[in-house]
């Protein structure tokens, strides 16, 4: 395909790791939490780097991509390492470290994140079904309404990053709370809300939750990880209703896709969501497809950064 008519991407959800660099647990033994989310990940690459996800994608023009922390055991270790793997590559890459706002050494880590030109945003795996302790990734289920967690949220402010919780559906009343006690910092959710369920009743729930956010205009949400919602034989009917309501609530400006490589690979249905992602957005114009598909992660990911030209 000439590249000139190839679709222009900021793939704004992408893991890039070697495991001969930092250590990945749940690749070095079978993890029941981690498979509890995405099944048997077996295939699972124990090394992907950008030349192995530039081949996954060469049927679309990258003109950046959103690095995303992978559960390392050493997460500060981690970052360094990918910001040394984006001084090396002509890709423009944002990166977004782990941490842990409960953490008696934040501000340190921040310190070392802020030396790194590269990183724009900082997330915490928040996540916690009460249902199902193999869905439980936060110590607690009420981090988002702990005093001495707030605070440390609240040093983030002196900092240049965004900031992902990765919460799951019911904790997002909690995360408005969050989100409005902190207009100076910029929000995304991350797996469009990250509905517990598919049913109907899931459904109504989420949106509902999710409604009031898209008021908030320090939030922003990508479409990532659809594969973790509706499992690894997702299809177009039972996806699009609820990547709909994400476009009817926050609109083609505060919308972002991800491709979630190399995890969306195990998928049997759509091991490229953009090609779901393409179907399901051709009703838009173009100019709203190209913000979605990458003007708003040069934006919100690459803005004042090094990488700006990414835009």
């Amino acid at each position: 395909m000439n590249t000139a008519n190839k679709r222009q991407i900021i793939d704004a959800h992408v893991h890039l790791y070697d495991r001969g660099a930092n250590q990945y647990k749940f690749l070095d033994n079978v993890d029941e939490m981690f498979g509890a989310l995405i099944g048997d990940y077996s295939a699972l690459p124990r090394r992907y780097l950008l030349d192995d996800y530039l081949a996954d994608v060469a049927v679309r023009e990258v003109a950046g991509l959103v690095w995303h922390e992978f559960l390392s055991s050493d997460p500060v270790n981690e970052v360094l390492w990918a910001q040394r793997l984006a001084e090396q590559i002509t890709t423009p890459m944002a990166i977004v470290g782990l941490v842990d706002f409960q953490a008696p050494d934040l501000e340190r880590k921040l310190d070392t994140y802020s030396q790194c030109p590269n990183v724009a945003a900082v997330r915490e795996h928040l996540g916690w079904d009460d249902n199902n302790p193999l869905r439980r990734f936060a110590k607690r289920p009420d981090l988002l309404t702990d005093p001495a967690w707030l605070r440390g949220l609240k040093v983030l402010a002196r900092y240049r990053f965004k900031c992902s919780l990765e919460v799951f559906s019911p904790q997002l009343p909690q995360l408005l709370a969050v989100v409005h006690a902190n207009p100076e910092i910029g929000f995304t959710i991350a797996v469009m809300g990250w509905p517990s369920s598919t049913s109907e009743l899931a459904f109504a729930q989420w949106k509902r939750s999710l409604a009031p956010l898209k008021k908030c205009e320090n939030v922003r949400i990508i479409i990532s990880a659809v594969e973790c919602i509706f499992g690894m034989n997702w299809s177009l009917a039972e996806a699009q209703p609820w990547i709909q309501t994400v476009l009817e609530l926050f609109g083609p400006e505060r919308t972002m896709f991800g491709g979630h490589r190399p995890i969306c690979g195990l998928s049997f249905s759509f091991p490229d969501p953009y090609v779901a992602y393409e179907e399901m957005s051709a009703g838009l114009s173009p100019s709203e497809q190209d913000a979605m598909f990458r003007l708003n992660a040069a934006e919100w990911f690459f803005a004042g950064s090094a990488f700006a030209g990414a835009s």
